[in-house]
């Protein structure tokens, strides 16, 4: 096991990544929850994926295995995904928790991918004013991102994560033996905020993806391909978060990839899967960056083989029109009218500009070429 530690003072949490086999790997997990939580704590409201449920065999132990260590127990399954992500949804956990009961030494435990994460993060943020929050990351995506640094939020109509609060977990508990029942497509769209941490923090982490033989993101899930490059990428975050907790300034690099990318998804009513997503924006970011002299061209073509060879996408240039990129202009991170961009001089290496979504479209949507001329392999 991997334990890496976000430092924010007395609030300060450890991200706990290994394995935890059944039967006494649903203990273990379930002993390293309590004892973050504390012995004050009165209850716990489990939050589960929906799907996970029925598809992991690890989480009814899990579920057991809480409740033994605990005075009270209770659990809700939330819809699936970005389904869950709404403020009807939000509103009826918290009235559920309100119909248990829970009072204000309980605490939220998140046990799903990111949207579930989300939902129980923000849920804990506003019941009662603040009740304590606890993850079981069981998405690589969810793992390396939703699950650290206190983020949390839920979609409105006009866009992604526009709502929502920071709200830091007491625990993060990582059982990679979750993603063996992972779906293919979603492993592969978690390698994407990996992915992204090679390029804003740890050059490294690209490298041993680029030595990935043939095939590997979509062959049988193996713990040992994934458990170096998910203790980076946490690692990356929680130095960063513990620098700049609420984005004031260092933090915004984590959203590499995420302006043009959150849009993309948002438009696709969200039938692309957020690391999915974070790919196209990638591309986008490098290649807007290559035009105003900032990103190697080099790079572009770089970033376009990496995420090809893991299986993502990487043709932005055909997602974008108008009405995709309108979507910017209500960014969570525009600052009166401008939009805060990351741009990646060189791997390890960013940048921060304030940009309009003018300019933007300019690029994006200039009739001689813009961002398809960027790179050899555009």
């Amino acid at each position: 096991m991997i334990s890496v530690g976000v430092e924010l003072g007395e609030r300060r949490y450890d991200v706990r990544i290994g394995t935890f086999d059944n039967p006494l790997g649903a203990d273990a997990a379930a002993d390293i929850l309590v004892a973050a939580l504390g012995p004050s704590t009165t209850g716990v409201a489990l939050l589960v994926d929906g799907d996970l449920a029925k598809r992991s065999p690890r989480v009814d132990p899990l579920v057991a295995a809480i409740a033994r260590r605990v005075p009270r127990v209770a659990r809700r399954d939330l819809p699936a995904g970005e389904a869950s992500k709404t403020m009807d949804e939000i509103a009826s956990t918290n009235e559920w928790l309100a119909s248990e009961g829970f009072d204000r030494r309980a605490a939220v435990v998140g046990i799903g991918g990111g949207a579930t994460t989300d939902h129980a993060g923000f849920a804990a943020a506003i019941y009662l004013r603040g009740v304590a929050f606890a993850a079981f990351p069981t998405t690589l995506l969810a793992m390396v991102d939703a699950s650290v640094g206190g983020k949390t939020g839920v979609d409105l109509r006009a866009g992604k994560n526009l709502v929502g609060a920071f709200h830091q977990p007491k625990a993060v508990i990582a059982d990679l033996a979750f993603l063996e029942t992972l779906p293919g497509r979603e492993r592969i769209a978690g390698l994407a905020e990996i992915i992204k941490c090679g390029f804003i923090a740890d050059a490294a982490m690209l490298t041993e993806i680029e030595a990935w033989p043939r095939g590997a993101s979509e062959a049988p899930y193996a713990a040992e391909r994934y458990l170096s490059l998910i203790a980076g990428a946490v690692r990356v975050k929680a130095e960063v978060v513990a620098e700049d907790e609420h984005e004031g300034g260092r933090r915004a690099i984590l959203n590499f990839g995420h302006t043009v990318g959150h849009a993309v998804e948002a438009a696709s009513g969200y039938d692309l899967l957020h690391g999915e997503a974070v790919s196209l924006g990638m591309i986008a970011a490098l290649s807007f960056g290559a035009a105003r002299g900032i990103t190697p061209p080099a790079l572009v073509d770089r970033a376009r083989r990496v995420l090809t060879s893991v299986g993502l996408p990487i043709d932005v240039e055909r997602r974008l029109d108008a009405s995709v990129l309108a979507r910017v202009s209500v960014d969570k991170k525009r600052r009166g009218g401008k939009i805060r961009f990351v741009f990646v001089p060189a791997p390890g290496e960013t940048r921060l500009e304030d940009v309009t979504a003018d300019e933007l479209k300019a690029h994006f949507l200039s009739s001689s070429g813009g961002a398809k001329t960027i790179g050899s392999s555009a």
